[in-house]
């Protein structure tokens, strides 16, 4: 297993992930991105406005 941090951006602010999730590889990884995006989109645009959310992965290494 290995460690990925998912930091949040969207128009208002960033959010930089300090703990991480233990993930088997970088595919795996890749989807949690897609379930954060979602759950996130589903939360925020409730108001109607246009919103740009963008979600990096990194890894240990911090790449």
């Amino acid at each position: 297993m290995k460690r990925f941090y998912f930091d949040l951006y969207n128009t208002e602010h960033c959010q930089m992930d300090s703990e991480g999730q233990l993930l088997p590889d970088r595919e795996r990884a890749g989807l949690e991105a897609l379930r954060i995006l979602q759950d996130v989109a589903r939360d925020e645009m409730l108001g109607g406005d246009r919103l740009k959310i963008t979600v990096k992965v990194r890894n240990e290494k911090r790449d």
